[in-house]
């Protein structure tokens, strides 16, 4: 895995980590003015990213299996 992937696998991990701790309604009431208007000002830019890649997953995964072409990882049945 490379380092961007390992990044992002962390960063998911940490914000659902911290969304388990914490609600929408408790974060609106608890934040400071400067981290709520940098939410509201970054959020946008960061959740088309996301929606995008997630629809481009979700497009790759939506079509048919295609056989693997590598024989080697083809299984036989054998008698023992």
């Amino acid at each position: 895995m490379d380092v961007s992937a390992e990044r992002f696998l962390e960063l998911m991990h940490q914000l659902e980590d911290f969304t388990d701790v914490i609600t929408p309604e408790r974060a609106h009431a608890e934040f400071d003015e400067t981290t709520l208007q940098l939410f509201w000002m970054r959020w946008p830019h960061l959740s088309a990213w996301a929606g995008t890649l997630w629809r481009l997953l979700s497009e790759e995964l939506a079509g048919s299996a295609a056989p693997h072409d590598d024989p080697e990882l083809d299984e036989v049945g054998g008698s023992e």
